[in-house]
């Protein structure tokens, strides 16, 4: 990644060196990173300027006092700052996901640059076992018995592994995988997403979801309709969670779908 300038707000790092109309802004994943985004910056490189926003070393230092709605009112506020080419694009995959529908909804009058928030693969829902079970009875009762099934040594007492974070209605992450400098903004982050309450927001969305599903599961929007009052787009792309940017086939496709939607939206702001 090449660093910005000097005056660039220190959570905003620019992914290319496109000075196209429009921007791409990608929210950061547990890790406080937006690795994932590589794959869709290299195939955008032509189209549209990227950037990516990451936790500045204040932030870093008092993340235990922060919310994910504190982080996102300070990533908002300092896209308001760097005055970024518009209209100015919003995505995140995964946990950054929420970070970026968080972050739109605190973004001065979303209408005035008309651009896009974009939600890749992260479905929102209830976290607490009861409220799941009501909304898909026959998916959460295999969900609680796989959980039961990997947790069972942790769920014993004294059985905790501090490398690994699994809560229920959460994504398993094994610290072990990732550097240590990294493993405390993780925890932090994750304890963040099990606190965190989404609020309705009147803005428009797009839902990227891989096609690829578990046994039990079915397309549907994610959850998002609950959320999202203005209009809503479901656009499936190949692969699953994981391999839908991972697979290079598979990031190819999302990169196409997602350039063309782009262009639509710059064609119909003009």
């Amino acid at each position: 990644m090449q660093m910005t300038a000097p005056e660039m707000p220190r959570t905003i790092v620019r992914m290319n060196k496109t000075a196209k109309a429009g921007s791409l802004v990608f929210l950061p994943d547990f890790g406080g990173n937006v690795i994932y985004a590589q794959p869709l910056v290299r195939a955008l490189v032509e189209d549209i300027s990227c950037y990516g926003m990451r936790l500045a070393p204040e932030m870093v230092e008092n993340l235990d006092r922060l919310s994910l709605v504190d982080i996102a009112k300070r990533f908002a506020e300092d896209l308001r700052r760097a005055n970024l080419p518009q209209p100015l694009h919003i995505a995140g995959f995964s946990f950054a996901g929420l970070l970026a529908f968080e972050t739109a909804r605190h973004v001065n009058d979303p209408a005035a640059n008309a651009g896009q928030l974009i939600i890749l693969d992260m479905r929102i829902q209830p976290r607490e076992f009861l409220a799941r079970l009501r909304l898909y009875p026959v998916q959460e009762l295999f969900y609680c018995a796989r959980f039961i099934a990997h947790n069972w040594k942790r769920l014993l007492p004294g059985g905790q592994n501090p490398l690994i974070l699994h809560r229920y209605g959460q994504i398993r992450m094994d610290l072990s995988r990732h550097a240590e400098a990294h493993r405390m903004i993780i925890r932090q982050l994750y304890g963040k997403m099990a606190t965190y309450r989404p609020r309705p927001w009147t803005g428009s969305a797009t839902v990227f979801r891989a096609m690829d599903l578990r046994w039990g599961h079915r397309l549907d929007d994610l959850g998002w309709s609950s959320m999202i009052d203005g209009p809503l787009s479901l656009i499936t792309v190949p692969g699953d969670h994981l391999t839908m940017l991972s697979n290079p086939d598979n990031a190819a496709v999302l990169a196409g779908k997602l350039r063309q939607l782009l262009t639509n939206k710059e064609q119909d702001n003009v």
